[in-house]
């Protein structure tokens, strides 16, 4: 390639440039590249994403109960749940613990005086023991159907 075809684009180029700078000052230099206008909308931004549905607990079976001095209240010996609901074991006591569904191998720690939650969803079918997990002690059978 020779020198003057390298040259050319960068005259052009420069040439361009000095005449957008002319002007008589009462009008905004023209440029030879333009940009076509865009039609701004007068609608607002899109809003923000929406809120994530309400916390599934809120529907869920809650099965409430009490281990004081040894005695359990509350709830029944077996506890029938639907297949794919969801399930919050809330469990009160007077003593430190840790609680455990079995088959579905979910523990949290008790506190005296302090509920505790599981919250799940009963999505695997068939009995399952809830039980104090230090002492061995069965609260009662999740009955998941």
């Amino acid at each position: 390639m020779s020198r003057t075809a390298v040259s050319f684009p960068s005259a052009l180029v420069l040439a361009v440039a000095l005449a957008a700078c002319a002007g008589d000052g009462t009008s905004p230099p023209q440029t030879a590249f333009t940009t076509p206008s865009v039609p701004r909308s007068s609608a607002p931004p899109p809003s923000a994403p929406p809120s994530p549905p309400a916390s599934p607990t809120s529907s869920a079976q809650v099965i409430d109960v009490q281990y004081v001095r040894g005695k359990i209240t509350g709830v029944e010996q077996r506890v029938p749940v639907k297949l794919g609901e969801q399930v919050v074991i809330r469990v009160t006591s007077d003593v430190a613990e840790e609680i455990h569904v079995h088959g579905y191998d979910l523990y949290v720690d008790l506190a005296p005086g302090q509920p505790a939650e599981i919250d799940f969803v009963a999505d695997l079918p068939g009995a399952y023991e809830v039980e104090l997990h230090g002492a061995g002690r069965p609260l009662f059978q999740l009955r998941v159907a």
